[in-house]
This record gives C-alpha cells, sequence and structure tokens, in this order.
C-alpha cells in the first residue's frame, strides 16, 4: 500500500482562517478532482472537506506531482500551507483515515456526522470518475470499521456533538436559557442537532431561516418554532438572544455593520453568535464589538463534553480495533496486488517447461508414446 498518500490539514494543525481558505463545496471538490486526474497528479482521489478538516486521499503518480499541486494553495497571508500539512503514506494513511471515519480524530470525539461527511465525499468521487480499485476498497473498509467501533465500544454514547457544544458556549454567556430566544440559520443535519440541544435547554422562542423554505418549514414546525426568510435574517438579529450559523455559504452573510444595527435596537443588550461554519459565515470584525460574543469552530474546542472520560476510555479500546483493522486491510491489498505477479510467475514457469519438454523431445526422437508421457510428467 505504499501507493495510498493522504494531504491534509485539520483543527489540530491549522486555525479556521487557514482551513477556511481550503474548504471546498461540492462543485469545487468535484473540478479539483476533476483536475487531479485529468492532468495526471493522481490516478484515483478523494477530498473530504469539512468543517474541521479537508484531505485529499489519493494514489498518486508520483509525490513529486502532489507535492507540486499542494503548493499551489496558500494560506490568508499568501504564505505556503506546508507548516500545517500532514502528510501521510501506506499504513499511516490507511490508519488515519480509520480514525477519521470512526470520528476518533474529530474535535468531539463520537460525534456521528464524519460517516456521512466520508459517505458524500466517495458519492462525489464516484461521480467525478476518480476512484479506482484501491480507494473503493479503502473507504468501504472505513464504513465497515466506524460500524465496528461504534457498535462494540461506548464511543457514540454520552456523546456532545459540534451542535450541542454550540448551546454550550451560549450558556456560558447567559446561564441559564430559559426565556432566551434564538435564531437558527441552517436546516441541515447540524442545524436540527442544535435546534434539539436550544429547546431542551428552556427557549421561549426558535426562529428558523434557511435557502430552502420547505427545510425551514419542516424544522421549525417539528420544534414548534417559527420559519423565517433566509433573504430577512439581519431583520431578526434584534429580536433573538442567541444566533446560530452553520449553513454552506462561501462568504460571510452577517457583518459587522449588520450586528452593530441589531445590538442598537437592542439597546445593547448581549447578544451570542456561533458561528459553525467553514468558511466562516460571520465576519470576524464582529467580535470586535462589546455586547457581541462571537464564537468559532475552534472555540468549541474549549467546551468540556459532558462524558468526556468515557469516551476517551471507549478511544483506548477503539484505537486496539483501528490497529487490528489496518493489519487486515493491508494484508488484503497485498494478496490481492501478488495474484496477478503469481499468475505471471506460472505463466512463465509453464513456458519454461515446455521449451525444456520440446527441446527434449528433439534430442530424444526414438521415444514411444508412453515415454514421452512419462517424460511429460
Amino acid at each position: 500500500m505504499s501507493q495510498l498518500m493522504a494531504v491534509g490539514l485539520n483543527h489540530r494543525t491549522a486555525p479556521v482562517e487557514v482551513r477556511e481558505r481550503l474548504a471546498l463545496d461540492e462543485t469545487g471538490i468535484s473540478r479539483q478532482l476533476k483536475r487531479l486526474v485529468d492532468d495526471g497528479v493522481c490516478e484515483e482521489a478523494l477530498l473530504l472537506s469539512t468543517c474541521n478538516r479537508v484531505e485529499l486521499y489519493a494514489v498518486p503518480n508520483g509525490e513529486s506531482r502532489m507535492r507540486s499541486y499542494m503548493s499551489e494553495f496558500r494560506g490568508p497571508r499568501g504564505e505556503p500551507l506546508a507548516p500545517y500539512l500532514y502528510w501521510l503514506k501506506g499504513r499511516e494513511a490507511v490508519q488515519h483515515l480509520f480514525h477519521v471515519t470512526s470520528s476518533l480524530d474529530s474535535q468531539v470525539i463520537g460525534e456521528p456526522q464524519i460517516l456521512g461527511q466520508v459517505k458524500d465525499a466517495l458519492r462525489l468521487a464516484e461521480d467525478s470518475r476518480a476512484v479506482g480499485k484501491v480507494l473503493h476498497k479503502l473507504i468501504h473498509r472505513s464504513f465497515f470499521v466506524a460500524k465496528r467501533i461504534r457498535t462494540e465500544t461506548e464511543i457514540g454514547r454520552n456523546r456532545v456533538g459540534v451542535g450541542n457544544a454550540g448551546v454550550d458556549l451560549a450558556t456560558q454567556v447567559f446561564g441559564p436559557l430559559k426565556g432566551r430566544r434564538a435564531l437558527l440559520v441552517g436546516a441541515g443535519e447540524m442545524g436540527r442537532e442544535v435546534a434539539r440541544g436550544l429547546l431542551s435547554a428552556g427557549l421561549c422562542e426558535l426562529l428558523v431561516a434557511n435557502r430552502t423554505w420547505d427545510k425551514a418549514i419542516e424544522l421549525a414546525s417539528v420544534h414548534r418554532g417559527t420559519a423565517v426568510p433566509y433573504e430577512r435574517v439581519v431583520d431578526y438579529l434584534a429580536r433573538v438572544d442567541i444566533v446560530i450559523v452553520a449553513t454552506g455559504a462561501r462568504t460571510p452573510i452577517l457583518g459587522r455593520q449588520d450586528v452593530q444595527k441589531a445590538l442598537r435596537t437592542r439597546r445593547y443588550r448581549w447578544l451570542v453568535l456561533i458561528d459553525l461554519s467553514v468558511p466562516r459565515n460571520i465576519a470576524p470584525e464582529v467580535d470586535d464589538l462589546n455586547d457581541a460574543f462571537l464564537f468559532n469552530v475552534d472555540d468549541l474546542s474549549q467546551v468540556v463534553s459532558q462524558g468526556r472520560q468515557a469516551r476517551e476510555a471507549a478511544s483506548a479500546h477503539a484505537e486496539d480495533m483501528v490497529r487490528e483493522e489496518t493489519d487486515r486491510f493491508l494484508q488484503a491489498m497485498a494478496e490481492v496486488d501478488a495474484d496477478p505477479h503469481i499468475g505471471l510467475l506460472t505463466r512463465r514457469m509453464e513456458d519454461i517447461r515446455q521449451d525444456e519438454l520440446d527441446r527434449s523431445r528433439r534430442l530424444l526422437e526414438g521415444l514411444d508414446d508412453s515415454q514421452k508421457h512419462a517424460l511429460d510428467a
């Protein structure tokens, strides 16, 4: 498996302002995959882009081509990304993917979103015809490993996902959330998790905005909230105490002036804004306002998650499983790689045998049929 490589950055190696420079939406992922394959950088490629990581798994046509490709990307001030990147080969790349898919490498161990994100990455790679034998087997094996770990350990219990950790941040500012109002922008999986956490914390009103109106209505109805138009999100800032944004927008949807105007209308009562998006959807300058408390995905790592000790104990057991499954996968791939070589060697040996047999027959032309048969045996 020495031909397999992984390169990327995550919440441990790079701050959000660097990660958002590489973050890709589905169109961007498809475009990069096509380029990687068409330009001959890789035989196979898969791109995983989430709030916490951007990673490329590949069967490259030489490491130098991969490094040349990655050197084109730059940080927020035009600096090289090399200090933030990790490069993994063979066993290390396999083991890392198993960690990622099993949520052992997540900001919050045990969170469930990553498995769906890896499945989405595989779908995009397949649609782009960028996946071959190696990555197909590897990714599907990672799904098996993730399921085994979640089934055989306590890794998924007592978890606090990124969405619920955002609720914890609001509680740190306001204390109990009973009687507070919140605006949730984004009604995807993460938005749903946030809504559940907010309501269980005692909110008196939940407003939901989403680009897709039907999704906003659906989520609002489930939680007895109110759907509001996505285009008018700014108009509702002054009505709420907490704003949580988790969308796929490529640029900020809330700026400093938007929040400043809302604070003025609120007579400068505190406003908590939690940006769960990468790239960030709330302008960083909002944090300069005295009565605005802006948090991003990196701030979530400071939240002490309930059940953390139990999950860490479970992760030790899961680590053993990852090592075991890595060995199994590498052994299986080695056998697959060896099959054509064994067949080629067998055919070559048979050719040599036939050549020698023909030569012997020419030298011993007087042999009868039974003697020739004995010689062939």
